[in-house]
């Protein structure tokens, strides 16, 4: 015996709104339990060698192009 399909006037549609318009609050972080200081140890000037400067300007050669004009 074959099964019988329901028909579709029979079939309970649910169209409620099951969504939550509300997300859930997200827990509050703890109080920290010691004070953080944070020290900086690098010199005021940080030098910076020739060497750099010529990879920096041979990947950076189009954009600096740009922004300086061109380079001689």
């Amino acid at each position: 015996m074959p099964k019988q399909r329901p028909s579709s006037r029979t079939v309970d549609l649910d169209l409620y709104d099951y969504l939550n318009i509300f997300p859930p609050r997200l827990p509050t972080p703890p109080a920290p339990r010691v004070s953080l200081s944070v020290t900086d140890d690098w010199p005021s000037a940080v030098p910076i060698g020739m060497r750099e400067i010529e990879v920096t300007e041979t990947h950076l050669e189009k954009v600096l192009a740009e922004l300086l004009g061109p380079l001689p």
